[in-house]
């Protein structure tokens, strides 16, 4: 299977948005592993103690602004010819007073969880219309809703649907649209010590590596996943 997914993503070109030292970087590094034409984008431009080559680069843009994320997909499509697959990590986690949060404080997480996706969506599919492709959005297991914040909780359980009707649009593109739902997942780069499957015995410990989110990213991106669209995948122990 592992040979079958680097067949489907080998020279393709992937877009990871909202890459930082967790989840982000380790779905980049999954994606090289497979061969994969990589463009990282992030509020930094940071290429994360990678090299930048022809084959992996940099672009610099916040998912909040519609006019930054149009110009990173318009350098990406200059750069590399076009894009095949999308995933988007976008979010934040903040937790607010109140057992009601403020109106301004619901609409920033709105903002950031949701908003920022459908941004990467509208945006990122145009170019992807022409000869189809996958897009991969992060959201969040609802086993860690319990005691969360309200406006997070909201944000994330409507992108669920925000994936469902995507996809049914998309669809005639040949665009599929999936997410995963992670649990609670470490913030540290332990890639190079986990990968391939040096994993913590699933027994022993409740939080993800951000690898194990990596590899059904890189399966949902594949060619592996084609009878899977408009669902949401929970990863979470």
């Amino acid at each position: 299977m592992v040979d079958l997914i680097r067949d489907s993503l080998a020279g393709k070109v992937a877009v990871v948005i909202g890459v930082g030292s967790g989840q982000g970087i380790s779905a980049v590094r999954m994606l090289i592993n497979f061969g994969a034409k990589v463009a990282i984008v992030s509020r930094s431009g940071n290429m994360f103690g990678l090299v930048e080559s022809s084959t992996i680069k940099a672009y610099k843009a916040d998912a909040t602004k519609d006019s930054e994320l149009k110009a990173a997909c318009e350098k990406i499509v200059a750069d590399y010819g076009g894009i095949d697959t999308v995933i988007s990590n976008v979010g934040t986690w903040q937790s607010f007073k109140g057992v009601i949060p403020e109106k301004e404080d619901f609409q920033k997480m709105l903002d950031i969880n949701l908003l920022s996706q459908l941004s990467v969506l509208r945006v990122f599919s145009e170019p992807m219309m022409k000869k189809g492709g996958s897009f991969v959005l992060v959201g969040a297991s609802r086993n860690i809703f319990k005691g969360n914040d309200l406006s997070y909780n909201v944000s994330k359980y409507a992108l669920e649907e925000l994936v469902r009707k995507s996809a049914e649009n998309l669809r005639k593109f040949n665009i599929r649209v999936n997410a995963v739902l992670p649990g609670s997942v470490g913030k540290e780069d332990t890639y190079y010590k986990v990968f391939p499957f040096n994993f913590t015995k699933f027994s022993e410990k409740t939080q993800l590596e951000p690898i194990e989110v990596a590899m059904v990213n890189a399966f949902l991106a594949s060619e592996m996943s084609l009878g899977i669209n408009g669902q949401c995948i929970t990863v979470d122990r």
